[in-house]
């Protein structure tokens, strides 16, 4: 599998499934690694990476907030976010959605899973689509 060029923030506060994703994604996409929604604020900002896979539960601000933190800065207004969670819950799933989250990943990852919708949603950005409620 060669590189796409593509790259990808991850953030989640624990270090196991920062390691299975880069492990799963590093031969695919260039992999970017935060542990805190601030560091993936800053991260995101010096960057600029083409999609995003940011965990819902982390202790320094909720992945919603991250996201929505990332969404105001003016370049990556548009950037496709997923939301990571172990919980499939759908009130859950409906407040990242009207947040300005594009898509979901369960976890624990499953690697076909990610690159098809990490795969999709680039694709879809690439020819301008962007969800609007």
């Amino acid at each position: 599998m060669s590189k796409t060029g593509k790259k990808v923030l991850i953030v989640d506060d624990m270090p196991t499934i920062l390691d299975e994703a880069k492990k799963a994604l590093g031969d695919r996409y260039d992999c970017e690694l935060a542990t805190s929604g601030t560091e993936a604020i800053e991260l995101a900002k010096s960057t600029r990476p083409d999609i995003a896979l940011i965990d819902m539960h982390m202790p320094d601000m909720n992945g919603i907030s991250c996201m929505q933190a990332i969404h105001r800065i003016p370049e990556l207004a548009d950037m496709p976010i997923l939301i990571t969670m172990n919980d499939v819950s759908v009130i859950t799933k409906a407040r990242a959605f009207d947040h300005g989250a594009i898509d979901f990943l369960q976890k624990p990852f499953i690697s076909e899973n990610m690159f098809r919708k990490i795969d999709m949603h680039l694709k879809l950005a690439e020819v301008g689509y962007k969800y609007e409620a």
